[in-house]
């Protein structure tokens, strides 16, 4: 919240008495005027049924008397409220109404205004502390905090996302009207509608959560998954929408937009199949590519296959192996150091189906298939 600072002043007599009240800037883009109506006199009797917030002027020659209950909007919607100014052991007060006109963007806070008042040749300075400042156009209400990475999205199943945000309104509560939220780029990777809960109220810079429930079509989120590899690009964008009040006579907002980028997390299955299929396709190309003439001389010299299974059936098993372990390995390896697959200078995420299926075949496959998969991209 910027400091108000003094930008013009409003006015207004009424017989004896003359208030002036100085405009508020929030911020370098933005201020809030003040027009003073005069309402005439009232008696102490009047005074009796007020929300009395009393304050005395700087030379003790009048009480300011804020009515709270008054903080309204009128028609247009400008924020109002009633100020009373009684002479110090005097009777009865002056009865004044202020309205609010704000102009720019700002966050509602709550801040002293001052005021100056002259009387039958007396002047006199004071400040009304307390009084609410409402934007016409509110700013972000809201802030998300913690870290912006990618959140992960299982597959297969309902879940949900944690989102802490924080109130921007330092000394006003703010009560959350609704919450909408939409897919960016991948509309139909979400099954259902996306919902969400949250706290209806949300205290002066308090921190809350939106609890984003989720449920991922896995086809299309596959789909999706298969081409963006990069573990630290987000798969699809969900883009949440709060509209809120801020208290004590605040505008509802427009509604904010946080934008929450998200991946998609395979199950095991969608994982161990990968695996498999790209070791099966892996160990069929190495199969099919001709040996070199040092790889012929040593196959022809070898010792004849002995046990169960034939040659070709090991080499098959222990191609899955390997390509099962690599990718056990890979995946303690990002999920505690953040550690990715590099696969010919790119960034793999060993946890998406796609890379897993690449690191099996070039795993299975050995190095025949790198090479000749080298070769292919040279040229």
């Amino acid at each position: 919240m910027a400091v108000a600072g003094l930008l013009g002043q409003a006015s207004l007599c009424a017989g004896q008495m003359a208030i002036q009240v100085p405009s508020l800037q929030p911020t370098t883009t933005s201020s809030v005027n003040f027009t003073v109506q005069d309402w005439g006199p009232v008696t102490n009797s009047d005074l009796q049924h007020l929300s009395s917030q009393i304050f005395q002027s700087q030379q003790q020659l009048f009480n300011l008397d804020v009515d709270t209950g008054s903080f309204s909007r009128d028609k247009v919607n400008r924020f109002q409220f009633d100020l009373y100014v009684q002479k110090s052991g005097g009777s009865g007060a002056e009865h004044f109404h202020l309205y609010e006109d704000p102009v720019g963007v700002f966050v509602d806070y709550i801040a002293p205004i001052g005021i100056s008042i002259k009387s039958a040749g007396n002047v006199d300075s004071g400040s009304l502390t307390g009084i609410p400042i409402h934007a016409q156009y509110e700013g972000d209400v809201f802030s998300r905090t913690g870290k912006g990475d990618p959140i992960p999205v299982e597959l297969g199943t309902s879940s949900q996302i944690n989102i802490p945000i924080v109130s921007n309104l330092t000394n006003l509560q703010a009560s959350i009207n609704a919450v909408t939220i939409s897919s960016t780029t991948c509309t139909k990777c979400w099954q259902g509608q996306l919902t969400a809960t949250y706290d209806s109220t949300v205290q002066p810079s308090g921190a809350s959560a939106l609890i984003l429930t989720v449920q991922p079509n896995t086809l299309y989120a596959l789909y999706a998954s298969a081409f963006a590899v990069d573990p630290h690009k987000s798969q699809d964008i969900l883009t949440v929408y709060i509209t809120s009040t801020p208290g004590q006579g605040g505008l509802p907002s427009l509604p904010q937009k946080i934008e929450i980028p998200v991946r998609f997390s395979p199950s095991f299955l969608y994982l161990a199949s990968a695996v498999i299929l790209g070791s099966l396709i892996g160990f069929g190309i190495r199969r099919l590519i001709p040996a070199t003439a040092p790889d012929a001389a040593a196959g022809t010299a070898a010792a004849p296959a002995t046990g169960r299974f034939p040659r070709w059936a090991r080499d098959l098993i222990l191609s899955i192996a390997t390509a099962v372990i690599v990718e056990i390995f890979g995946l303690v390896l990002f999920n505690n150091t953040n550690t990715s697959v590099v696969f010919f200078g790119f960034s793999l995420d060993p946890s998406q189906v796609a890379p897993a299926f690449l690191v099996a075949i070039l795993v299975a496959g050995g190095p025949p298939v790198v090479s000749k998969i080298s070769e292919a991209i040279k040229v």
